[in-house]
């Protein structure tokens, strides 16, 4: 009776493999997706500081320039991209709306969602070159 009881008390312990998320190609991207927030927020920290430096005048302040920054930079900038694309690209599916009680077409909410993204893009760079002068 006792070995009974002990059997029925004991637990399963589920393990999950180490590379679960290899096996399927939309687990894979959206691991990959999530991983971009990693080097997107250590490139943000590196400008903060580099806004604290550049607080103190031009004349004591000399920007990064090495090779191995534009490398990185160039990297977080794809990361950025394709993070920014994907989160995008799920705004139809997530965001409903309804204009004179008809819903309005996921698609139309994605290409709302990107002409923002560009409209928004293009102030900041016309923002940024005009007072660069």
């Amino acid at each position: 009776m006792a070995t009974e009881t002990s059997v029925a008390q004991r637990e399963y312990r589920w393990h999950m493999p180490r590379g679960w998320w290899t096996r399927r190609r939309n687990y894979f991207t959206y691991m990959l997706r999530e991983f971009t927030a990693l080097p997107m927020a250590l490139w943000l920290l590196w400008f903060l500081v580099e806004v604290q430096r550049a607080q103190n005048g031009s004349a004591h302040y000399a920007p990064h320039s090495s090779i191995y920054f534009v490398i990185f930079s160039v990297i977080v900038l794809a990361f950025s991209l394709y993070h920014s694309i994907t989160f995008l690209s799920l705004a139809g599916v997530i965001l409903h709306f309804k204009v004179l009680d008809r819903p309005v077409p996921a698609q139309l909410v994605v290409l709302a969602q990107f002409a923002g993204w560009a409209v928004a893009s293009a102030v900041i760079a016309f923002v940024l070159i005009y007072f660069a002068r």
